[in-house]
């Protein structure tokens, strides 16, 4: 017996192919979510004009009340 025959015997068995399918699936969720969380923000351009807006005062109102006597 050559000891070259028993080297197949100390290998890793291959992973199935589904599971490298459901690995791979995930590491995609996993990259979008990091990308959505910390990359660039799609509506900060309609944030940026909304604040100015919001913080002009529309107009001004006198009001007055009558006097007690």
């Amino acid at each position: 017996m050559n000891p070259e025959d028993n080297d197949d015997d100390l290998k890793q068995p291959m992973m199935p192919a589904g599971d490298l399918g459901i690995i791979l699936i995930a590491a995609v969720f996993l990259l979008g979510f990091l990308y959505m969380m910390f990359g660039p923000n799609p509506f900060e351009a309609l944030v940026k004009s909304a604040k100015p807006a919001a913080q002009q005062p529309a107009s001004e109102v006198t009001v007055t009340l009558p006097q007690k006597h």
